[in-house]
């Protein structure tokens, strides 16, 4: 692809942004009980600076959770040459305009996009995981993370940390990109003695749950 449609791209996404950004609030948090974050999307320029971040390359498998429009999945098979980019939207609006950006960039036979619940997948695969949950949602991840990423997966979330991990920048620290944070970790070296840490609303619960155990 040369750069003229790289950029013809880029302009035809912040139109579409631009169209999504009322629509989105009325897709609300997805479809059903399963969804832990409602849609907002990330900047076409962020997507590319995460990309280029988490080093994303030949023979990477990508895994984006809560795909949206399928953006990340496109930009990683098409301009970092990633081998597979996997999503998973369970919001069934955004599922079909994923598909169909799918299938207008001629990627088909390199991106999949699954419609059903991204706690009931394997990411055995993966070597690069995409986020832009929440707090909470990452938490709900954090054990499946554990079980299942090979040693040498890279995770990669946009404005929400995943809590009680260490972050893979020489800093420990996230990065400030514009009005944007971004986290990045690797397995297993994200993975402490903090790991099982409770986030506030966690320890909350873990309180009431055994105030009543002790009646």
């Amino acid at each position: 692809m040369n750069k003229g449609d790289g950029e013809d791209r880029h302009k035809e996404d912040d139109v579409f942004s631009e169209r999504f950004s009322g629509w989105h609030y009325q897709l609300g948090w997805g479809d059903g009980s399963a969804s832990v974050a409602p849609y907002v999307p990330t900047p076409q320029s962020l997507v590319n600076k995460m990309l280029e971040l988490v080093e994303a390359g030949l023979g990477d498998v990508l895994y984006d959770l809560g795909c949206g429009d399928g953006r990340f999945l496109i930009t990683a098979v098409d301009e970092f040459n990633v081998e597979k980019a996997v999503g998973y939207e369970l919001n069934k609006h955004l599922y079909e305009v994923a598909e169909d950006n799918v299938a207008k960039s001629g990627l088909i036979d390199q991106i999949r996009i699954e419609s059903g619940d991204f706690m009931e997948a394997d990411f055995s695969e993966a070597t690069i995981i995409t986020l832009y949950l929440t707090t909470s949602g990452n938490a709900k991840l954090r054990p499946k993370f554990m079980e299942e990423l090979k040693p040498g997966t890279r995770i990669i979330s946009h404005d929400f940390p995943i809590m009680g991990w260490t972050l893979s920048t020489p800093d420990k620290e996230p990065l400030n990109i514009g009005t944007h944070k971004v986290f990045m970790y690797s397995v297993p070296e994200a993975y402490t003695e903090e790991e099982d840490k409770e986030t506030p609303s966690e320890n909350r619960w873990g309180r009431i749950k055994r105030l009543f155990e002790r009646r």
